[in-house]
This record gives C-alpha cells, structure tokens and sequence, in this order.
C-alpha cells in the first residue's frame, strides 16, 4: 500500500469516529444526579404516608387517582413532588440568611428576631461542676399569661375538656421528630395544658396520652374511637381538642416572644367534611379570636381542609378542635408556654 492510500485509509477511520455530543453527556450525567438526590431526600425524610411517591404514581396512572386515590388520608403531608424538587435543588433555604448559613455554620443558630449577635470563641471548655444550675421557675402564676380572677371551684365528676393526640408521638426535636418520650413530644405539651386548666383554673380535664401512631394512616381512627369511649361514659364536652405540633423546617415561621418568653406559634385546622363543620368552624373561630387578642403574636392562621382523614373526628361534636402547637425545630419548653397562654384562652371562653 502506497504512502497516498494509507493516509487515505487513515483518514476514513478518523471519519468513521462517532461524534459525542457533549451538551447530552452533561444534561444525562445532570439528570442522574438529580435523580439520586431525589432517592436520598426520600430516603432521609422521616415523613409517614409517601405522599410523593402517590402523587407520582397518581401522574402516571390518572385512574388510580380518580379511582383508588383518598385526598384525606394525605391531608397532613407536607413532602411533595414540589417540595422534594425544591429540596433537591437546593431551594428550600434561598434566601440571603439561608445561603450564609450554609456556608457559614457557626451562623446557624442565629435568630431572626435577634439585631445583634456576640461569637465568643474560648481555648477552653468550662467544667460543668463551676456553673450554678437554678431550676427554672416554670409556674404561669409569676408571669402575665396567668388571670387569678378566672379561677373557679373545679367539678371533677364532669369534665369539660378531653385532650388527646391523634399524632401521639409527634416531638419536638429536628433531628428526632418522633418519639415516645412524654417530656419532648406532644403529650407532655398537652400535660401542661390539662394542669394549667385544672390548677390554675377550676376546669376539669381528661388528658387521653394513648398512642394512636401504630400505623400512621389509621390514627384518625383509632383516635376517634378514644373520642367515642368518653363520649358515651362522659357524655359531651365543652371541648374536644386534638393536640399536634406542625413540621416546618424554618423555626423563624414557628417562633414569637409572649412577656419575654420564648413561645411556638399556633395554628388552628378545619376539615369542611365534618358533619358539624359550621359549629367547628364557629368554635375555632372563637377561640383564634380571643387568641389574637390576649397574645397577638401567637395564632398564624386557620387552615381549612376541604377533606379531612375521617373528618379529623370533628363530627363527633360540636365543640372539636384540632390546633398545632409549634413544630419540630421548636423546643418543648417554647410549645409548653404556648400551652399556658392557650389554658388562659380557654379560661377566657369557658369561665366567663
């Protein structure tokens, strides 16, 4: 072969030689990350019910949406399809205190309501045996949230308010965000409630601390028969109340200040299918009211479902209430303050 054809020969394989496109290696190599941030933020959360996993399966098959698909049991979801982009993305904190939290840990902790911050940094660590250590004075009756002249003779053969926790083991911790320790979850909030009621009020209550959570979408109906075994040994009550705490991973939307103290924002729920929505709806309304009005700063709003798993129970009286108390990035003691200034709210409507 001469010089002329092997360099002919050469150049056809050159030819020969596919393209690669680059911009379609990137956008798959994109795609494929994408898609395994989406797997470890569903792996990660601890969210019950997979909600996206039903919206996606409710895309991609229309006839289990409209067939099979129950919007109530799904209600409570917070984790989308939206959200988990928005997670994936890295969006759900774009904001200009997000981005330098991010980046600056050591800004993490610091609060939005706060205007000015102090960082100290000690070559030492301080003994635990040097600092003094006072127990901290939780009684309402030393702060302004407590009105003496709403006390009365408490009657405890007929109690006027139940307490319990469709979502018992819902906690006040980001890092565990349920849990059974009555001390940071729910429950421990709604003892606060139930003795500021009673002590400092006169007004009898059943606090109900079973765990309905075995199986997350069947808590509505398992709390409601708690709800029903009182009903037929008590008869009605003056309130019904369902006690949760919200999930919202920006503690500043959770969080205000009552008399100087650090307290959880309340959120009331509504569900428009209960048979006695009207009169639940007046309830709350009521009760938002008097809210707004002693303590300005703690109700966020009243979210109002068009379909609530099993009605959020509120067909079974006129006077159900479901509120959530602050979060899981909000601490106990923030949750249990807001539990002593809603004691005070119930005093206001119950008591005069």
């Amino acid at each position: 072969m001469s010089g002329g054809e092997r360099k002919n020969e050469i150049n056809k394989k050159i030819k020969a030689k596919p393209n690669i496109n680059i911009g379609i290696v990137v956008l798959i190599l994109l795609l494929s990350i994408f898609f395994i941030r989406i797997g470890n933020v569903l792996k990660d959360n601890k969210e019950r019910g997979a909600f996206a996993y039903v919206e996606l399966l409710n895309l991609g098959m229309p006839i289990i949406q409209s067939q099979v698909y129950d919007e109530g049991t799904y209600a409570e979801n917070k984790l989308s399809l939206k959200n988990v982009c928005i997670e994936v993305l890295g969006l759900n904190n774009f904001s200009y205190k997000g981005i330098i939290q991010n980046e600056i840990s050591v800004f993490y902790n610091i609060d939005d309501n706060e205007t000015k911050s102090t960082f100290t940094f000690n070559p030492f660590q301080v003994s635990e045996d040097s600092i003094s250590k006072l127990p901290a004075n939780n009684d309402s009756k030393n702060t302004q949230i407590y009105e003496p002249s709403l006390k009365k003779e408490i009657n405890k053969s007929k109690p006027e308010i139940l307490i319990y926790h469709s979502h018992t083991t819902e906690n006040y911790n980001a890092a565990e965000p349920e849990s059974s320790d009555e001390n940071t979850n729910v429950v421990g909030v709604g003892d606060v409630l139930a003795s500021e009621l009673e002590e400092n009020y006169g007004i009898s209550v059943i606090h109900d601390k079973t765990d309905h959570c075995i199986s997350y979408n069947d808590s509505y109906t398992r709390s409601g028969e708690t709800v029903d075994k009182y009903l037929k040994q008590y008869g009605d009550f003056k309130m019904i109340i369902d006690l949760h705490r919200d999930s919202i991973e920006n503690k500043a939307i959770t969080t205000t200040e009552v008399y100087g103290m650090s307290a959880s924002k309340i959120m009331f729920v509504n569900a428009k299918n209960s048979t006695r929505y009207d009169k639940n709806k007046e309830l709350t309304e009521k009760v938002f009211n008097k809210t707004s009005e002693l303590f300005p700063s703690l109700p966020t709003k009243i979210f109002t479902y068009n379909r609530g798993k099993n009605a959020f129970n509120q067909s079974k009286s006129d006077g159900c209430l479901l509120f959530e108390i602050g979060s899981n990035t909000n601490t106990p003691e923030e949750s249990k303050v807001t539990a002593e200034c809603m004691a005070r709210v119930i005093a206001e409507i119950i008591n005069k």
